[in-house]
């Protein structure tokens, strides 16, 4: 019998307030927690609300936490679209509903990216806060690293999500849990949006470098996806006209809000 999701994860996700969004006939899940000002997490590629699993509750002792399910993955519907406004448009209408905003955002890779669509909308806040995102440079491929798991019985397929967490997901062997293994497979297996090809012609400098207050960029020096290349996402980030911070965390990878929480959170609550 392969692992399952604990329970505490469980618990969480039935502490959760509801509200379902819907705009064009897209329905998006959006899970509240706590009654503080508000801090929307946006989660990353083929992931869902759990991306933030480690850091709702500590985060509630200051915020309301606004947690989607982006388009195409989790319990959301799938949209068809390779226009970032037109994807953030969907976000900016849930986040609308739930809050008149302006409301602060932090989000993880693949969310990092979709946040800065939200600016056009005049809903963000002070301070916009990106963690391991595969924006602001280039990327070191690891996809051909991935193992496949579709149509494999229960065990090869949990192996497979298990051996991805640890090549794309986490800097640390001791990270990769079984635990780690179960949330990526629970929402790998119900992703349905593959929008990779939205980013290929963005003007990074334009979307990132505006006077909408504090950017706080965060990666673990260990990130599959860009440990090659954080220099020059550091000196980019140096280089722009706005607030801006880099840091790097000591041995950890791309899934940092997990990974690094402790720290994640401290800076989350300090902005």
């Amino acid at each position: 019998m392969i692992p399952t999701l604990p329970q505490w994860i469980t618990d969480l996700d039935a502490r959760a307030k509801r509200h379902v969004s819907e705009k064009g006939g897209i329905r998006m899940t959006w899970r509240i927690w706590g009654e503080g000002e508000p801090l929307v997490l946006l989660h990353g590629g083929s992931g869902s609300w759990m991306h933030w699993v480690r850091n709702i509750m500590p985060l509630t002792e200051r915020y309301r936490i606004i947690a989607p399910d982006l388009p195409g993955f989790g319990d959301s519907d799938h949209f068809e679209t390779m226009e970032l406004p037109a994807y953030a448009d969907m976000i900016a209408h849930g986040i609308r509903e739930i809050d008149a905003g302006p409301v602060r955002v932090a989000g993880f890779s693949f969310g990092s990216v979709i946040g800065l669509g939200l600016y056009a909308h005049g809903i963000t806040g002070p301070d916009y806060v990106m963690i391991g995102s595969p924006g602001l440079g280039k990327l070191h491929p690891v996809t051909d690293q991935l193992r496949k798991w579709r149509g494999l019985g229960d065990e090869a397929r949990f192996a497979a999500h298990r051996s991805n967490v640890e090549v794309l997901m986490l800097g640390q062997a001791a990270a990769v849990t079984d635990e780690a293994a179960a949330i990526q497979m629970s929402h790998a297996e119900r992703a349905r949006g593959r929008y990779r090809g939205m980013f290929g012609n963005l003007r990074w400098r334009d979307l990132v470098d505006n006077d909408n207050g504090r950017l706080s960029v965060l990666y673990g020096d260990r990130d599959a996806l860009c440990w090659r290349y954080l220099a020059d996402r550091e000196a980019f980030v140096t280089s722009l006209r706005r607030p801006a911070t880099f840091t790097v965390f000591p041995g950890k990878g791309h899934w940092l809000a997990y990974e690094a929480a402790d720290e994640v959170n401290a800076q989350l609550l300090a902005l």
